[in-house]
């Protein structure tokens, strides 16, 4: 009887996801992401979610700005997912690299998409907040498909 709350939580669903983000004049580059989305709570019209995860950011080349540095961030927040596909999150998270675009601790992580039983396309926003400068950010668009 002990285990079976053990069992529940490894048997939570993993998002992993590629697409492009963009930042300053659409400088564009490839964009992974990972996530662990164990359920916190069940509502009336859909699940809430923690979010444990990572969004690794490419470097890019021969751009005006200082953005050739490979960027990772590791995050944890809460996702809500509605029945009917529509999803929702928002997290904290610390990055690894740095580049005018993600510059520094902490990271916010912003996220709204639908979802369609496994697959989910998603608008991703990582930000600092102007916490400090410069702070432009990485606005993405990504596909993610879910393992149970």
């Amino acid at each position: 009887m002990l285990a079976a709350p053990l069992a529940a939580q490894a048997a939570s669903p993993i998002d992993v996801g590629v697409g492009v983000s963009a930042t300053r004049e659409n400088e564009t580059t490839v964009v992974a992401t990972a996530a662990w989305m164990p359920e916190w709570r069940r509502t009336a019209h859909g699940v809430l979610r923690w979010e444990l995860g990572a969004i690794y950011v490419r470097a890019r080349d021969n751009t005006r700005f200082d953005l050739d540095e490979d960027v990772g961030v590791v995050h944890g927040g809460a996702r809500y997912e509605r029945d009917n596909g529509f999803t929702a999150g928002f997290g904290v998270g610390a990055q690894i690299g740095q580049t005018d675009a993600l510059s520094g601790n902490p990271q916010f992580v912003s996220t709204i998409g639908w979802r369609w039983q496994r697959f989910s396309l998603l608008a991703r926003h990582i930000s600092n907040a102007s916490i400090k400068q410069p702070n432009d950010g990485e606005t993405m668009l990504v596909a993610a498909w879910r393992f149970r």
